[in-house]
């Protein structure tokens, strides 16, 4: 399993955390999904895998960000 995936938004929080969100996909099944990488200074780092629908219904900055990735992949 080849996972390909493409940075969308990058999040810093004020103690030193940082999130970064990917738009992925697995080559050989061809599933869509989203993951979420944080270096919690706590734990040594995470990572949650999302489908688009559970990420996208949260709203806010980072689904926005996703959705104008989105958008590029459309032509004019």
């Amino acid at each position: 399993m080849a996972i390909v995936k493409k940075q969308f938004y990058k999040n810093h929080k004020p103690n030193g955390d940082e999130y970064l969100f990917h738009l992925a996909r697995d080559t050989d099944s061809g599933e869509v999904f989203v993951i979420r990488q944080s270096d919690y200074l706590v734990d040594g780092g995470s990572e949650k895998k999302m489908t688009l629908y559970e990420f996208l219904a949260g709203g806010g900055n980072r689904q926005n960000a996703l959705l104008q990735l989105i958008g590029t992949l459309v032509p004019e």
